[in-house]
């Protein structure tokens, strides 16, 4: 009998004033075989030792420990895992499995650390075993049995559910938690479908950074349109750059560039190469519309924002007022 059980005995009888119950009687005689007494003295020894050391016991342990039984979820959890069977794997990770039971016979497979392996035909150097669809020879040193395959699968249930009492975990959770080895073919297979998964995540990655990026662009296209916009109304001067004492169209589409810390060349002819091109059907607020000896920033709604002419100033025209030579887009 366990001990843990005795001492609840003991100091049952002893809390309630029991000195030779039934209960403790019979404990008695089941320790005393236990610990080898004298069959004529086993009652009388045992009793002994219970008012002996109970006063001991309960000064110097707490009650609750005195009292608990032994874990039947412990218990359960070791029925559970017994039996499984595990291999020694290196810092890869896995150990291969030979075709034969020879150090270079093909590799057929391999079983992982949280592989359960069973045993077909053992020897002092090689074992022959299955796990999933491999089936093949590992050395015997490598396999893990017993009681050290039962610490291991334990270390395998705390290393997944680091958070989680694993004495609580149910049947179906233990037995999900530990995966088979994988053949070859099933590993090419597996490798080919993660390296698929991960170039699309790389790619979806991608494009989001670049929708992204593209509508911090499409703000920082808006944000010009919006600052060129303050200034309609002043006046038109050829050869001017200030956006309130006067400037021509290149200076015009310079200096409300030159605001957000781009530099333009100064004149129209030269804007043609700046930023790269974009059709008509691509435009979009901000981008600088070339025409022949004029320029402007497009505003949206098929309108330009530029310096006109003397006569009008800084004003809205039409896009397509002229024919337009390039769209050149800066963000």
């Amino acid at each position: 009998m366990n001990s843990k059980f005795i001492k609840k005995g003991i100091v049952a009888a002893a809390l309630t004033g029991m000195v030779l119950a039934p209960t403790v009687q019979t404990l008695a005689a089941e320790a005393a075989s236990i610990l080898g007494m004298p069959q004529q003295n086993k009652e009388v020894s045992v009793e002994q030792f219970a008012l002996k050391n109970v006063a001991a016991d309960l000064n110097n342990t707490n009650l609750d420990t005195v009292l608990k039984l032994e874990s039947t979820e412990e218990i359960r959890l070791t029925k559970n895992l017994s039996g499984k069977v595990f291999a020694v794997v290196g810092e890869e990770g896995y150990l291969s499995v030979n075709a034969e039971s020879k150090e270079n016979s093909d590799i057929v497979g391999k079983v992982y650390e949280t592989s359960v392996i069973n045993i077909i035909e053992k020897t002092d150097n090689w074992t022959k075993i299955s796990s999933g669809n491999v089936t093949g020879f590992v050395k015997t040193e490598n396999i893990i049995s017993g009681k050290a395959a039962e610490a291991k699968a334990k270390e395998i249930l705390t290393m997944l559910y680091p958070d989680v009492d694993i004495t609580t975990l149910d049947v179906e959770t233990i037995e999900n938690s530990f995966s088979f080895g994988e053949t070859v073919e099933e590993e090419s297979a597996r490798l080919a479908v993660e390296e698929a998964a991960r170039i699309a995540a790389e790619q979806e990655r991608i494009a989001a950074e670049e929708a992204a990026a593209e509508v911090a662009r499409v703000g920082q296209r808006q944000a010009v349109v919006d600052f060129a916009r303050q200034f309609l109304g002043n006046p038109y001067v050829w050869g001017g750059t200030s956006l309130t004492r006067g400037t021509d169209c290149s200076g015009f589409v310079k200096s409300v560039y030159a605001h957000f810390g781009v530099s333009l060349p100064r004149t129209s002819y030269s804007m043609r190469g700046v930023g790269y091109e974009v059709s008509y059907d691509e435009i979009q607020p901000g981008d600088i519309v070339c025409y022949s000896g004029h320029v402007g920033i497009y505003a949206g709604n098929g309108q330009i924002v530029n310096a006109i002419d003397e006569s009008h100033g800084i004003g809205m025209s039409n896009v397509k007022y002229s024919k337009i030579i390039t769209i050149r887009r800066i963000y």
